[in-house]
């Protein structure tokens, strides 16, 4: 037959009146209550009590629900009742404990993790959950360990993560708009964090780029520092090819917009000084059909 009784308190595990009784799992049982008190060492070993409180939680059995069990179950009671405390058994967290887990959910060979601080709270047994997603540039981790049928608990860790990576960084001062060549690029190596995608690794995509601000030398580069540069910038001298049928008209011009091979641009007649619209065909040359 299945006993319940209500639970009188939920006391933080912070602020402890008395020791608990351990429970590893997600109901109380006889045996636990018997445990806790030889009073009741006659009661059925797996007679279902109650839900066991979650981590960090105690449930507080009153001696009036002792008193209501025994009656129940047909247990003397010599003595008067006190009251039972149940916890759920807990275990801290270490380095050592950690260290395989991070390993496994980080899953890159060769990374190197130096744990430097985790979650002081003692958590149950169950499975850890450190998804990708949680892991932030700093190396703070964010996860979870499951346990019981349908529980969870928040834990974290802050880990140095660093993997060997290759980047581009600034040998000299990079100016402001100014074409970047290949003489003021060094590609380094070393360890970095395994899963930063801004840093450049390739001297190919940064020449012929310019930085959208000043990079001081020794600067990582990454692609947000650069802007693409275009086959017509505003202001350049360009040529105009107009089409009106089978008639070519050519000229030369000023771009008033920037763009690239493809895009259409504003160019300035430089006969009547008014706007027109073109299309970029390649470096230095727009298109007009009519």
């Amino acid at each position: 037959m299945r006993v319940a009784f209500l639970i009188a308190a939920l006391i933080p595990l912070t602020m402890p009146t008395f020791a608990c009784q351990l429970i590893d799992g997600d109901r109380i049982l006889g045996k636990d209550v018997a445990s806790a008190s030889p009073l009741f060492a006659a009661l059925d070993p797996h007679l279902e009590i109650g839900a066991a409180p979650l981590a960090g939680v105690q449930r507080v059995m009153r001696p009036e629900e002792i008193v209501r069990l025994a009656r129940q179950n047909g247990i003397s009671l010599d003595a008067p009742a006190s009251a039972i405390c149940f916890a759920r058994a807990t275990e801290p967290l270490t380095p050592e404990t950690l260290l395989p887990i991070i390993q496994k959910a980080l899953a890159i060979d060769n990374a190197k993790i130096e744990i430097l601080d985790f979650s002081r709270l003692g958590v149950p047994r169950g499975t850890f959950d450190f998804p990708k997603t949680g892991l932030m540039p700093n190396g703070l981790w964010r996860g979870r360990v499951l346990y019981g049928e349908s529980h969870s608990m928040p834990v974290w860790v802050k880990a140095r993560i660093t993997v060997d990576r290759t980047w581009v960084e600034a040998s000299e001062t990079l100016l402001t708009g100014k074409v970047i060549e290949a003489s003021q690029l060094n590609l380094k190596s070393g360890p970095r964090f395994p899963f930063d995608t801004t840093l450049v690794e390739s001297t190919n995509l940064v020449v012929g780029r310019r930085p959208v601000r000043t990079l001081a030398s020794g600067t990582p580069i990454a692609v947000a520092m650069l802007t693409i540069m275009h086959d017509v910038e505003r202001g350049d001298r360009i040529a105009v090819e107009v089409k009106v049928g089978g008639a070519i008209l050519d000229f030369d011009a000023t771009a008033e917009s920037s763009g690239r091979a493809g895009e259409s641009i504003l160019v300035k007649n430089p006969g009547n000084g008014r706007s027109f619209p073109a299309v970029i065909q390649d470096k230095g040359h727009v298109l007009v059909e009519k």
